[in-house]
């Protein structure tokens, strides 16, 4: 029922008897007017709503009833599942894309720490080659120099005796030469005599001693032999030799003497 269609006819019927009671008055008014005045008592006009009852053609009103709707409910219930399976399929999307970006998180962290593993094993196997090459060519640069320190020292020491032996050649030659000239040739001496003298000095060139290791078979040629050594007694030369020269070769000088002036 429409409850406005029903009170708005008792509000027309109202307001128009309100208009027709004061049309009334004003009209009554006028037309009454006496120089004398009259005292009017004015009525009391009462307005009511007036409640218009509802046709008897109009249906009645439903009335409520305790009826369920077992489709509505099995519908209301598949919605609720459904919505309750979305939901629930929803939650296991996001777990699993959670999970998923968890795993693949994990496992980015695991590539990089691999590949930080790696890098770091890389650099220590490179420092490693580096420290064995390095150490490596040190060695070959040792041994090189060492080759060839080596190498300058024999080649030192080899001038050295070489300079040696030409100095002690010399300073043989002069005593061997003083010798000869000192010598007195016993008549028994023949070509091819030679003696084997070792003769043992001090570094002032003095001789100390003379003895014959080697005979010649002639011992007036080996006594000769000697004692043109002791006439000498001593080589000044030998002073202006150096100590390890000296001590070398002159300390006990073994001499073959073999005079060349020999004729028969």
């Amino acid at each position: 029922m429409n409850w406005r269609n029903l009170y708005t006819l008792p509000v027309i019927i109202s307001v128009g008897l309100h208009l027709v009671l004061v049309l009334a008055i004003t009209i009554g008014w006028e037309s009454t007017i006496d120089p004398t005045p009259r005292v009017f008592k004015p009525n009391v006009v009462q307005a009511k709503l007036v409640e218009l009852k509802a046709k008897d053609t109009a249906e009645p009103a439903q009335k409520k009833t305790n009826v369920i709707d077992l489709t509505k409910k099995r519908e209301l219930e598949q919605q609720q599942a459904a919505a309750a399976k979305k939901a629930k399929e929803e939650a296991a999307r996001k777990a699993r894309v959670e999970r998923e970006k968890k795993a693949k998180a994990e496992a980015e962290r695991k590539r990089k720490l691999e590949e930080q593993r790696q890098a770091e094993a890389e650099a220590k196997r490179r420092a490693e080659k580096a420290a064995q090459e390095k150490a490596e060519r040190e060695r070959q640069e040792r041994i090189a120099q060492e080759r060839l320190d080596e190498a300058m020292r024999k080649e030192e020491q080899q001038h050295q005796a070489e300079l040696a032996e030409a100095q002690s050649q010399s300073y043989v030659n002069m005593i061997a030469s003083r010798i000869e000239q000192n010598w007195s040739r016993p008549p028994s001496a023949r070509r091819g005599m030679q003696v084997e003298l070792l003769i043992q000095l001090v570094p002032t060139g003095q001789v100390v001693n003379v003895t014959v290791t080697k005979s010649s078979g002639n011992a007036a040629f080996d006594r000769s032999a000697e004692q043109a050594v002791r006439r000498i007694d001593r080589f000044s030369e030998l002073k202006n030799m150096s100590p390890e020269l000296f001590e070398q070769n002159f300390r006990q000088l073994r001499l073959v003497f073999n005079p060349k002036d020999l004729r028969l």
